[in-house]
Parts: C-alpha cells; structure tokens; sequence
C-alpha cells in the first residue's frame, strides 16, 4: 500500500478488532464458567456447552487470523 496515512489507520482499525476479540474471549470465558455445575465441573447443558465450544474455536481462528494481519501490516508500515 502507497499511502502510510491509509496503512496506519488500517493498523489502528485492526487493533480495535483485536480488542474486540479479547473482550469476546472474557465474555465467552464467563459464559461457559456459568454452563459449568460444581459437581464436577460437568456441563449443565450439553447441546449449549457444545455450541459454545463450537463459537469458542471460532473466536480463536478470528483471533490467530486478527494476530496474523496485525503482523503483516506492522512489517509493511516500518
């Protein structure tokens, strides 16, 4: 990309992504601690827990691919 202006706001647009991920992370985090029982950390609803864990490694493909851009921008942008 020619224009470093239109790099580093694509940079800082990503990086507000990446928040995005980690706060989706907590929030995912916290639902599965509320699906988990105390007898024996089993799941309170199996079909849900399963769904979440299905979301879950979604979150963590978006999150590798977020990390994976961020990386690729910075080397252009120095």
């Amino acid at each position: 990309m020619e224009n470093p202006r239109s790099l580093k706001e694509i940079i800082d647009q990503t990086k507000k992504i990446d928040e995005n991920n980690f706060h989706n992370i907590q929030c995912l985090n916290s639902i599965n601690m509320l699906l988990t029982s105390n007898d024996l950390g089993k799941p309170k609803d199996d079909r849900l827990s399963q769904k979440f864990e299905e979301l879950n490694s979604k979150i963590e493909d978006i999150n590798k691919l977020t990390s994976d851009l961020l990386e690729e921008l910075s080397r252009r942008h120095n």
